[in-house]
């Protein structure tokens, strides 16, 4: 049996492909444990330590909070850069993340009323996705010309942006076409040896 278990919905990439991703790029073994949206009620929260997923087992200890762990398992399996500003910068671009996807991605996707869902729309493609797409892609130049946040290889926040791109081209396909490290940044992923399979076959969601 695996010393790991990512528990996340089936139907959603959401905050818990990225486990999955950074673990398969590091080759190692985990049980994949996918709950149905419709069976997210409270007996499956009493599971959980917080009442929320996705949260991981490991070593039969339960763990929480979706960034917390990524940075426990880029530490662990070596994704997390060589230096304190490494680390800090790859912390910045997870949090701008989670600044777009929290309240402004997640209000678009459960907008019920064609109206509301358009108007959302709007404002991410015109204002929001332009102007965190342009502080990535300042982020990135501050790298030279790789395609990667930091260093010369491909590390927890590439992989952590890489998935949330998917969502915002769901959205809007041309979202990086004035952004071209952001595109190199894309490509680099897709490519990385232990994930280029794995990307290519995992099962297609809109977020």
């Amino acid at each position: 049996m695996a010393d790991i278990k990512v528990v996340y919905f089936d139907e959603f990439r959401g905050r818990g492909e990225f486990l999955r991703m950074l673990l398969v790029a590091a080759g190692q073994k985990f049980e994949d444990v996918r709950i149905k949206f419709e069976n997210w009620g409270p007996e499956a929260k009493k599971e959980t330590p917080y009442g929320q997923i996705p949260y991981v087992v490991y070593k039969g200890k339960k763990h929480g909070q979706s960034v917390a762990i990524a940075t426990y398992l880029a530490k662990k399996f070596g994704f997390y850069g060589k230096t304190d500003e490494d680390a800090l910068k790859q912390e910045e671009v997870m949090h701008l993340v989670e600044d777009l996807r929290v309240p402004h991605v997640r209000d678009w996707f459960f907008a019920k009323e064609p109206a509301k869902k358009d108007e959302l729309s709007k404002k991410l493609v015109e204002e929001l996705f332009p102007r965190y797409l342009g502080y990535f892609e300042a982020l990135l130049a501050e790298n030279g010309d790789k395609g990667l946040f930091v260093g010369s290889s491909v590390t927890m926040a590439d992989m952590y942006l890489y998935d949330f791109v998917e969502t915002m081209l769901g959205i809007s396909g041309e979202a990086l076409k004035s952004f071209p490290l952001l595109q190199k940044l894309v490509q680099n992923v897709k490519v990385f040896p232990a994930l280029k399979d794995y990307l290519a076959s995992r099962p297609k969601t809109m977020i």
